[in-house]
């Protein structure tokens, strides 16, 4: 769209969702002209449990970990399995039990 139509700038909204990643990758398209790799899923396991400690700092553990089933949903989206593993995670309440199930998912 910059050749194209000459814009500024984009906006990126809801491509953010699961996708942190994303910033970067654009950026180093825009500076390299060329596609970064995908994100791994050891690296996704790492922000997740990142994210996880982050929230528990700002809300008590069930509602933290409420919140979170639903950040994990994105960063797993169009992944193997991804419905059914959402299904087992939507049903979690202990940090702990998450943190396991996200990690035999991504591990």
């Amino acid at each position: 769209m910059f050749e194209y139509t000459g814009v500024d700038g984009i906006m990126i909204g809801r491509g953010t969702f699961g996708n942190p990643w994303i910033f970067e990758k654009i950026r180093h398209y825009l500076e390299i002209g060329e596609k970064l790799p995908e994100v791994t899923s050891q690296e996704k396991l790492r922000v997740i449990k990142r994210h996880i400690e982050l929230e528990l700092k700002e809300r008590e553990e069930i509602t933290a970990i409420r919140e979170m089933r639903k950040h994990i949903a994105w960063y797993t989206k169009g992944m193997k399995n991804a419905t059914e593993f959402r299904n087992k995670i939507n049903k979690i309440e202990d940090k702990n039990k998450l943190i396991q199930m996200v990690e035999n998912y991504l591990g």
